[in-house]
């Protein structure tokens, strides 16, 4: 009989691969930066004998893991976006263009609160997501923090920048910092403009922060916004639950 200590669960999102065991799921996931480092360490693991996957990653590229699994008998279960799982109704016609990552952390969140939410995932993009009475009422996509600074510099001469994430909004007194804090005041309205939806919206509501860049909204903490360590591990950690121990 299988244990949760022998499921793992893998988030493979655009800059690295997070995984973590389901007996761990509410933990910071460890985290490799390219697939094969991953496959390195889960043949290091014989003691893993299923996989939740969620991948935002194109079919091929997931390849190699798959025949990995296939060779150790490791059984792979890949989650896809749905229509409706969980209680929450997806407001996309067609789901298949809902990247997988913004499913599952909703799937978590709605586990998490019986109020209407906003979940931002922080990353190479920034996606924002609301959710009232189960319906996913839509959302939206802009870049992340990165994203938006190098296009910028691409996009523009005479504009320099440096490899610092300010933790603080501030003045830039020179042209990195300008483009640095910059781009920060841009990320950081986001949150604003998704805060002033829901409070002309709703009277009570919670706002979910999550992925990798998450700190750039630690302000938000004051507001009582909660910073979730990964929902979209959380969210695996739902349909594994559901598939083996339910």
């Amino acid at each position: 009989m299988v244990t949760e200590q022998q499921v793992l669960l893998v988030d493979i999102g655009n800059t690295s691969v997070k995984f973590i065991p389901l007996s761990e799921f509410q933990n910071k996931p460890q985290s490799s930066p390219t697939l094969k480092t991953f496959q390195e360490w889960l043949a290091l693991n014989p003691q893993i004998t299923s996989i939740f996957l969620s991948s935002v990653r194109q079919a091929g590229d997931k390849q190699p893991l798959r025949e990995f699994c296939k060779h150790k008998k490791i059984k792979l279960y890949e989650i896809y976006t749905e229509q409706k799982k969980f209680g929450l109704i997806n407001s996309y016609q067609d789901v298949g263009k809902m990247g997988v990552d913004r499913w599952l952390a909703m799937i978590a969140a709605i586990h998490l609160t019986d109020r209407p939410f906003v979940v931002i995932d922080a990353g190479t993009a920034i996606t924002v997501d609301f959710v009232a009475d189960g319906q996913h009422l839509g959302g939206w996509i802009v870049p992340g923090f990165v994203t938006m600074k190098n296009a910028l510099i691409a996009s523009t001469q005479k504009v320099f920048s440096d490899d610092i994430m300010p933790d603080q909004l501030s003045l830039g007194t020179n042209t990195e910092s300008g483009v640095a804090h910059g781009c920060l005041a841009a990320v950081q309205g986001i949150y604003v403009r998704a805060r002033a939806h829901m409070a002309a919206n709703y009277e009570h509501f919670d706002i979910f922060i999550t992925g990798g860049d998450k700190n750039l909204f630690a302000f938000a903490r004051n507001d009582g916004s909660i910073l979730a360590a990964n929902l979209v591990v959380q969210g695996l950690a739902r349909y594994a639950k559901k598939q083996l121990f339910a």
